[in-house]
């Protein structure tokens, strides 16, 4: 698999021109895959490229949908993995207060969507890599995460993913045939990157 500078600078102007600011098919999962990109092939005009264009998302979700595919988990499993990747330092108890809110506002005893993409097992998903990293879990509090855990305790293990990347369609075209492609990380053109570039990454 070749990557070549004309998909990134595809991928580039479509990250700005996309209204979706999605992980799966929008602006974070291109962000995402162009910042792993740029740190394992050390080309730091991509990794600030990326860094500027987060600026312009930190606000950009859809506030009815706490998914890992298309809502809230998703844009803050994406800010936890760039925080992870190194590309800021902030407080995400701070920069993902109001967003962290917003998951809780949904009842986790009444979450019938099991789903990793779409239900409760991404919500999860997202909480446990919060945990993960070296910063303590303040915003959202210990009791909604027990009762996501209870909820999900009886899971058809067929549904759930031990790593988001395994959880990515692949998509059924070459690399070389992006052009008028969609560019999100699922089944689109930044899909090749973040596979080039997410283990490099994260493995170190």
């Amino acid at each position: 698999m070749k990557i070549t500078s004309n998909i990134i600078n595809h991928i580039a102007l479509q990250v700005v021109q996309t209204n979706d600011g999605g992980l799966f098919h929008g602006r974070m999962g291109i962000i995402l895959a162009l910042y792993c990109y740029g740190i394992a092939h050390d080309n730091n005009y991509i990794c600030e490229y990326a860094s500027d264009i987060l600026q312009l998302t930190m606000n950009d979700y859809h506030d009815g949908d706490i998914s890992l595919e298309n809502g809230l988990s998703g844009i803050g499993l994406g800010f936890t993995l760039l925080y992870k990747a190194g590309l800021f330092n902030d407080d995400l108890n701070e920069l993902l207060f109001d967003l962290d809110q917003k998951i809780m506002g949904f009842d986790p005893r009444r979450m019938i969507d099991q789903s990793f993409r779409l239900g409760i097992s991404g919500v999860l998903y997202y909480i446990r890599t919060r945990l993960s990293i070296d910063q303590p879990l303040m915003s959202i509090h210990r009791d909604y995460i027990r009762e996501l855990e209870d909820n999900i305790r009886s899971i058809d293990k067929k549904v759930f993913q031990d790593e988001f990347l395994d959880s990515l369609q692949q998509p059924n075209w070459e690399v070389d045939d992006y052009f008028e492609k969609d560019a999100g990380i699922d089944n689109g053109c930044a899909y090749y990157l973040i596979m080039d570039s997410y283990e490099k990454v994260f493995s170190r």
